[in-house]
């Protein structure tokens, strides 16, 4: 019985290279090293989407879970976290959505559930871009408009942007599904977003795809010149300085919070930690091309698709695989970047998230071997400790 299974769907995807790999003009000559190049790509997605959709639902769960504890303490600016946790949200979907469309049984497949399920991952992906790029608005209006960042961005207003997101990706990912601007999936055997959508679809969700990734190229190319300025201010007052240990606040700071002990600290070290130039490129360069690097080639791929596939027989040949796979595979991989590039490596979330679980450590442990009059006093005294800590949080910036 696992034979005959295993040779019925082995048939079936050759069936399904074969009609894609067919010349669409009609002649139906087929090239067989193209077939074993698509059979090998479509296999290399089966074995890398699985795993990839697992790490990606772990680590932006527990993303989501810690933005929640830290809006939940009233760190501020609120507005960051928000975003943060919308992004989390958005791959954490695109995760779930991944592992749906690799699992899902074949003997139930059709056109709707593969529009539902192609569906939330293009409504995911949008809501995702979009999301980084109100991070690069954010922090550009904190580093750029300081003075005017808490009356511009505000969490209602945030909340209300996290909304739009939703709503744009919402309706371009699931139109397919109502049967308004749909292409044929073959009654589902054919689950792939160029079949799914029609070329015009497919141009409009590449250019609103596109737009967020241009928002975050520009306003981090502005980001980055004003970091390079203040690097050569401060590296400029440490030379006419005569005492190097009285600066306050030696060490530069783009997208990192820190607390004003922590800043203390860093200026005491300022031999070992001097502004640089350097690590705001490197801080631009991560962040820009996580996103340029996984979806420009994805986005790329589709408006040749579109542009070209009618009209040039042989690109539609081995291009719809390579979106199908490669590149979708690619693309994914950025639901894995967000959360290392804007929360693991942002060192106010992660110095909020440290204080967090050391007070849980403590309290666990002072209840398991003190007293119950000790407890008592305990409890005055983390009262202290957290009216302390919420005024040292909320001086903590994440830039």
């Amino acid at each position: 019985m696992a034979e005959e299974n295993y040779t019925t769907a082995n048939s079936i995807l050759q069936t399904t290279i074969q009609g894609i790999m067919f010349n669409e003009t009609g002649n139906q000559h087929l090239n067989l090293s193209e077939v074993h190049s698509a059979k090998t790509q479509l296999k290399l997605y089966d074995i890398f989407v699985p795993i990839l959709g697992c790490l990606i639902i772990v680590t932006n769960l527990i993303v989501v879970l810690s933005s929640g504890l830290i809006i939940k303490k009233g760190v501020s600016p609120k507005t960051t976290y928000l975003f943060l946790g919308n992004v989390a949200m958005a791959d954490l979907v695109t995760g779930a959505a991944v592992l749906l469309g690799q699992f899902y049984p074949k003997s139930y497949r059709d056109h709707l559930s593969c529009a539902i399920q192609l569906g939330m991952i293009v409504s995911s992906t949008v809501a995702s871009l979009y999301s980084v790029g109100l991070i690069a608005v954010d922090r550009f209006l904190y580093i750029v408009h300081g003075m005017n960042y808490s009356r511009w961005m505000y969490s209602k207003r945030a909340r209300l942007l996290i909304l739009f997101t939703w709503v744009v990706g919402i309706i371009l990912g699931f139109l397919p599904a109502t049967g308004l601007w749909t292409g044929s999936t073959d009654r589902g055997r054919i689950c792939w977003f160029t079949h799914l959508a029609p070329p015009g679809l497919i141009l409009l969700i590449t250019i609103i795809g596109l737009l967020p990734i241009l928002l975050v190229l520009v306003l981090y190319g502005i980001i980055l010149y004003h970091a390079i300025i203040k690097v050569l201010q401060l590296r400029r007052m440490g030379r006419n300085r005569t005492n190097p240990t009285a600066s306050r606040d030696e060490d530069f700071r783009i997208f990192r919070g820190g607390d004003s002990a922590s800043n203390n600290d860093a200026a005491k070290k300022t031999s070992k930690n001097k502004p640089s130039k350097i690590k705001a490129v490197k801080v631009v360069m991560f962040t820009c091309g996580s996103i340029v690097l996984t979806w420009i080639p994805y986005f790329v791929a589709c408006t040749i698709y579109v542009f070209s596939c009618d009209f040039v027989a042989g690109e539609c040949k081995t291009l719809r695989v390579a979106i199908a796979s490669p590149l979708a595979i690619l693309g994914f991989l950025n639901s894995l970047f967000n959360p290392v590039i804007y929360a693991w490596w942002h060192t106010g979330f992660r110095t909020v998230m440290k204080k967090v679980l050391r007070k849980g450590r403590s309290s666990n442990s002072n209840q398991s071997c003190n007293t119950p009059s000790t407890k008592s006093s305990q409890r005055s005294g983390s009262t202290k400790s957290k009216s302390s800590g919420n005024s040292s949080d909320v001086d903590m910036h994440p830039i």
